[in-house]
């Protein structure tokens, strides 16, 4: 008697699954989308309304599955972080009132507002809000 599948994901969307299967199998790991419209799901009692499940054939391929899905989150988040850090940020003018869009390198210095060209203060790091 065949095992039954291990998920290993859930994805919002079965396009988003797609996507995840493909990047998986580049990596050589073998996996299938069980979609709750496909009529064959039902017989493996692995979706539900959480999502469309992404599944492997055992606990071997479930592990190693596992690990490159967190890498890859890890990665993501990794560059989420820095990409938030090197956001540029607005500041309203004392003297014009106008926005003045500075990048990151602008923060804890002082320049020229390109307006009026009176001196606009850049807070320092972590007081920045991103644009």
């Amino acid at each position: 008697m065949p095992s039954e599948p291990i998920c290993i994901r859930r994805a919002a969307t079965v396009e988003e699954a797609e996507i995840i299967l493909a990047w998986l199998d580049e990596r050589g790991v073998m996996a299938t989308i069980f979609d709750p419209s496909n009529p064959g799901v039902a017989a493996f009692g692995v979706t539900d309304l959480e999502g469309v499940a992404i599944c492997v054939k055992d606990q071997g391929t479930a592990d190693l599955a596992s690990t490159f899905l967190r890498e890859h989150d890890l990665e993501r988040a990794t560059a989420a972080s820095s990409s938030q850090s090197n956001t540029s940020s607005e500041i309203i003018c004392d003297e014009c009132g106008k926005t003045v869009t500075t990048d990151p390198s602008a923060s804890g210095s002082t320049f020229e507002c390109p307006h009026c060209g009176a001196f606009v203060d850049a807070p320092g790091e972590g007081e920045l809000e991103p644009s």
